[in-house]
């Protein structure tokens, strides 16, 4: 079997991740759902031509533009996500030999597109493959829009950033964005040394840093480890174990999460706490069955729109909304929402936070708390939102200092918490 026909499931699945991506879903759910059923070698080209191609797809763009001139804006957006993905293995995937990156790209296109498709993506990706390298971001740049092209992001995006960080701390949040993040873990029904043991003896490489944040397993799916269909982990970032710990809820508390999917910060809860966990019904929902069905069977699941609560006021201790945001903190991870964030989005975002937090004040009894996160780095979903809120619920007093984690910080993603407190 040639090397194009091994790998055609693999670019398979990297066109049906960012068709998916395009209109609207999250990456890791399109992931998940197209590379189903391939082997483990095809996941890990499907992933990694996916999330690359989101990341530098300024970059890869400006190639193809200067390459296909005047007919870039008839080109149909399939057709575009079928010349990045070859031309993302052409420069960017020195183990994909050319005509493999090509004859694959070209195959995909005939069979999605038709044979006129296949020869119009044949013949853009071999002239740009002969043609040398973009030349140097142009000189009528402003600083921030040769930032946003060096490191293909939205201008808008990286010049509210510089506006806000300046230019040397936004540069370090690109460059970590554009940085494949490592897998990090969190034990739930398994120990630390028991997680390690069992990763090692199966050949997995696995680290635990001093500082107890958790595991980073270099893996690409969490699925491949062993232990996982077992709950004795969960996908979890530093950050929100961090914030598990800032908030310093009294142990056996009974705490409503009450926008609780995918489930990681749940199952951290319920390991000192009693806990019920809601989200919308959808896809949402199944994914925090899966997780509490593995890590934490002990966990009382509720079918809920935290904006008309399922609790009654005062049936709980604490209240804890982990709100829908921009995820700008979680863009390492998540290539594609930096494509998704817009100014329009960010108000609807804020609209959707507020009325979260509107909706569940009434559930939090007097002495009890409400804590806020996100995994933004946006002013307007943190410590705005907070403010806000404050100004409209006057019983709510800040009970300790925020908390905001820098991506960079960490090497992982990013957020705020708030504690507030009903008195």
């Amino acid at each position: 079997m040639t090397t194009a026909a091994r790998g055609a499931g693999a670019r398979e699945a990297a066109f049906e991740i960012l068709a998916a991506t395009r209109k609207g879903e999250l990456f890791n759910v399109a992931r998940d759902r197209a590379v189903l059923g391939l082997p483990e070698r095809d996941r890990r080209l499907a992933q990694e031509i996916a999330a690359g191609v989101l990341r530098h797809r300024r970059t890869l763009d400006r190639r193809l533009r200067r390459t296909v001139s005047r007919r870039w804006r008839a080109t149909s957006a399939d057709l575009r996500d079928l010349l990045r993905i070859g031309l993302y293995q052409l420069t960017q995937l020195s183990r994909v030999p050319p005509h493999a990156a090509v004859g694959t790209t070209v195959e995909l296109a005939k069979a999605r597109h038709g044979q006129r498709s296949a020869a119009f993506v044949n013949a853009v990706l071999r002239r740009t493959l002969r043609e040398t390298a973009d030349a140097d971001v142009p000189g009528t740049l402003t600083p921030g829009q040769a930032l946003a092209a060096q490191y293909s992001h939205p201008d808008w995006l990286v010049g509210r950033w510089l506006r806000r960080l300046g230019p040397a701390v936004t540069e370090r949040l690109l460059r970590h964005n554009n940085t494949r993040p490592p897998l990090w873990l969190q034990p739930a029904r398994w120990t630390r040394d028991a997680i390690v043991a069992a990763a090692q003896a199966a050949g997995f490489t696995m680290e635990a840093p001093s500082d107890g944040a958790g595991l980073v397993a270099r893996a690409r799916r969490p699925a491949e480890l062993p232990g996982f269909a077992d709950g004795a982990f969960v996908v979890q970032g530093p950050a929100q174990e961090l914030f598990i710990e800032e908030a310093r809820l009294p142990p056996g508390s009974l705490v409503w999460d009450a926008c609780a999917a995918p489930g990681g910060k749940t199952v951290g809860l319920a390991r000192t706490m009693r806990v019920i966990a809601s989200d919308r019904p959808g896809v949402r929902l199944e994914r925090l069955r899966e997780t509490l069905r593995r890590a934490a069977p002990g966990v009382t699941l509720v079918a809920a729109d935290a904006r008309q609560p399922p609790i009654r006021p005062g049936a709980v201790d604490a209240v804890w909304v982990d709100a829908p945001c921009s995820a700008t903190g979680t863009m390492a991870r998540h290539p594609d929402a930096r494509w998704r964030f817009t100014a329009r989005r960010l108000a609807a975002l804020t609209d959707l936070q507020e009325a979260l937090l509107t909706g569940v004040a009434a559930v939090v009894p007097p002495g009890g708390l409400l804590v806020y996160t996100t995994c933004s780095l946006e002013p307007e979903e943190n410590a705005t939102q907070v403010e806000r809120f404050l100004e409209r619920h006057n019983a709510f007093r800040r009970r300790q200092p925020d908390v905001f984690v820098f991506p960079p910080d960490t090497g992982a993603d990013g957020g705020y918490l708030a504690v507030l407190e009903r008195a």
